[in-house]
């Protein structure tokens, strides 16, 4: 992450400079990551996909951002299916998002941000920490997949996934 700016400064800088002070997100990736436990031993897996669309506004440091669940793959097929079909139920839950206030944190670049996070029909709050410089975001999160009405795949009794999934957002800002 090279030239990283805080919050404030880029803030300073767009206002002074004239440059607009809301920025397009097009074709951000969004991951997740979690484990699986089988015979009593953890296995990480993820899911990753392009398509996060959105805006950050720093008049009044909003954002809003959309993914399309559909795009969001883990790398083996059958376990795609199940995904979508069984437990994210895309067809009825397309998309998640995530909307709400950027604050700045103490060290350069770094950046708290709250807000509505939906996914499968459900709302929660939720807080991301993440590092902003002058054209890339990069955050991070922790959901419960039960918090958002979400069954936790069991499909055999040997291997179970984790409630718990560390989602992650890396996009490129470009000015609108």
């Amino acid at each position: 992450m090279t030239k990283l700016l805080p919050l404030f400064f880029l803030t300073f800088f767009v206002i002074s400079t004239g440059f607009s002070q809301v920025y397009v997100v097009k074709g951000g990736i969004a991951k997740f990551t979690t484990s699986a436990e089988t015979f009593g031993i953890d296995s990480q897996f993820e899911g990753v996909g392009p398509g996060l669309n959105g805006t950050i506004d720093l008049r009044d440091s909003t954002f809003r951002f959309t993914f399309e669940l559909k795009k969001l793959k883990t790398g083996i097929k059958l376990r795609d299916t199940h995904m979508h079909e069984d437990y994210l139920e895309t067809d009825y839950y397309p998309l998640a998002t995530f909307n709400g206030k950027i604050k700045t944190n103490k060290r350069a670049g770094s950046v708290i941000a709250t807000g509505a996070f939906t996914i499968h029909g459900v709302t929660q709050t939720v807080s991301a920490t993440g590092f902003l410089s002058e054209n890339r975001l990069k955050a991070r999160w922790l959901i419960k997949l039960t918090d958002f009405g979400i069954e936790v795949p069991e499909k055999f009794i040997i291997n179970k996934v984790k409630d718990t999934l560390s989602m992650s957002v890396d996009v490129e800002i470009k000015e609108k």
